[in-house]
């Protein structure tokens, strides 16, 4: 029997697609990222949405301070929860609603200091953990994503690099030529005029889902794995409260209010935290927002008596400190006001559209050279259509039953990837999907105003709601301009918005 090192060509045939099938799934990780993404600028839009009707714009006075961290550490007491610290949200532009965190337990607080109802916001927070940790557990999720940025940032340099053409195909756009001119056109276009856009999220990402290994790193080369050591060169140590220490009353909650005035009079108030209450060497620890600062906030430490402990220094520190403290603003856009966070979604939207035709350019190459992959075609573009369609069908799925938001989207988009794979046209899955993510998206505007009446459609959730319509109607507008194409006779059979028949 003669034995030969040479692959055979049916082993060559099944490595090339499982490398076409690992390329697909790092696309499919990396769409998910920027779709989740997108819609996660409207991050605090979408927390207010989700309990529509709760109090806003309350005048806190230093008293509900007092009465709501009674009530919440008796409630804790009660219910035999553990705790360190009683934390408040202070109403401010982002979430102007008073909240009160004490262990797992997290209530709404009334003008009056009274303990209102729980605080959920868990189809934000699945959205939120969709984008940076991809629903895994942090430790593996976080640097994940962090990687993906990595490859994200390669991927642009290296489009750039590879475009000789870059500033005469500047305005090419040849949406009359062949769909594989169309795309490549498309993606080019999008990759150059939004690369400066383009590279800062993806440099920001990859430092943010790496900067805990990087920290690591750090405490096993410089602290001997101390990695508090390294935690401590950003952030003050936090305090440890002292064996049997004795009850003391409450922090002066007026006095440190009133230092805040003159101390930090232009930054606007956004946490307050006590630490240890009640307890001999509690400390009040306050959050700002600083003006013209990129930075995610300043923190002040107060003794229970109201004097200054220390300001934390993050918007006065060294470069690389206010570097890293600023890339988190800067990634999510929450920076220069709601101008700043529309545009960040229509570049992220742009950047969704960068990633799909990068993907098609290949497919159609594919299909040129005679070497169709119609199985990862039909997949991708369930997978197109599918990742919006789940998130959409997620928020109404939530609203309208409690179902967890994280289940029904990662299920919706394992079934559909999988159906995919056997049945139906690309051009079908196209179609099917578009609709049913347009549908998916007025359901859920309409599930909202039904739990919520006139209350959904004023402030935040006038917005979300809004964001809700703009995406159906985009749609709504894709699948009309396929019909019509169709209709028309110039509907190519090839990867795209929608693909012939296969």
């Amino acid at each position: 029997m003669k034995f030969s090192l040479k692959p055979t060509p049916a082993f060559v045939r099944d490595m090339t697609d499982g490398h076409s099938v690992l390329g697909l799934a790092i696309s499919t990780l990396l769409y998910i990222v920027c779709v989740s993404g997108t819609l996660a600028v409207f991050y605090n839009e979408f927390e207010r949405w989700e309990q529509a009707s709760e109090l806003e714009n309350l005048d806190v006075s230093p008293s509900v301070y007092q009465l709501a961290t009674e009530q919440a550490v008796a409630l804790a007491k009660e219910q035999n929860e553990e705790f360190e610290s009683v934390k408040f949200t202070i109403p401010n532009s982002d979430m102007p609603r008073l909240t009160v965190e004490v262990g797992d337990i997290e209530r709404y607080v009334d003008e009056d200091g009274s303990l209102l109802g729980e605080v959920q916001h868990e189809w934000t927070h699945f959205l939120a953990y969709l984008h940076f940790a991809l629903n895994l557990p942090l430790g593996l999720g976080v640097p994940l994503v962090g990687l993906i940025g990595v490859l994200m940032t390669a991927l642009i340099i290296s489009g750039l690099l590879a475009h000789p053409k870059i500033i005469k195909d500047a305005f090419s756009l040849r949406l009359a030529g062949s769909k594989r001119l169309q795309q490549v056109d498309l993606h080019n276009r999008l990759g150059v005029w939004a690369a400066p856009f383009h590279l800062a999220i993806a440099i920001t990402g990859a430092f943010i889902g790496l900067s805990q290994v990087a920290a690591f790193a750090i405490a096993g080369v410089f602290f001997a794995g101390d990695t508090e050591k390294v935690e401590h060169m950003l952030y003050r140590e936090h305090p440890v409260m002292k064996e049997n220490a004795a009850q003391v009353p409450l922090p002066d909650f007026a006095a440190i209010l009133a230092q805040m005035e003159q101390i930090a009079p232009g930054e606007e108030r956004t946490k307050l935290e006590v630490a240890f209450p009640g307890r001999e060497g509690q400390v009040v620890e306050v959050w700002t927002r600083v003006p013209a600062k990129l930075v995610w906030g300043e923190r002040y430490h107060f003794n229970g008596d109201g004097s200054l402990i220390e300001k934390e220094g993050w918007s006065e520190g060294d470069a690389a400190k206010q570097v890293y403290l600023s890339t988190f603003r800067l990634h999510f856009g929450h920076f220069s006001g709601f101008p700043v966070k529309i545009a960040y979604f229509l570049l992220g939207i742009g950047m969704c559209v960068l990633v799909v035709s990068g993907i098609n350019i290949w497919l159609v190459r594919k299909r040129q050279r005679g070497q169709p992959a119609v199985r990862l075609e039909r997949i991708w573009m369930a997978q197109v259509w599918g990742i919006p369609f789940a998130i959409a069908f997620s928020a109404v799925t939530y609203l309208a039953f409690a179902i967890p938001a994280a289940q029904v989207f990662w299920l919706t988009t394992i079934v559909l990837s999988g159906i995919a794979a056997f049945v139906g046209t690309v051009a079908g899955w196209s179609m099917l999907l578009r609709g049913a993510t347009t549908a998916a998206c007025i359901l859920a505007v309409v599930v909202h105003a039904s739990l919520y009446g006139a209350d959904s459609f004023v402030r935040a959730s006038l917005v979300a709601n809004a964001v809700w319509l703009l995406i159906a109607a985009g749609i709504a507008a894709s699948c009309l301009y396929t019909w019509v194409r169709h209709r028309d006779g110039a509907f190519a059979s090839t990867v795209g918005g929608a693909v012939g028949s296969n």
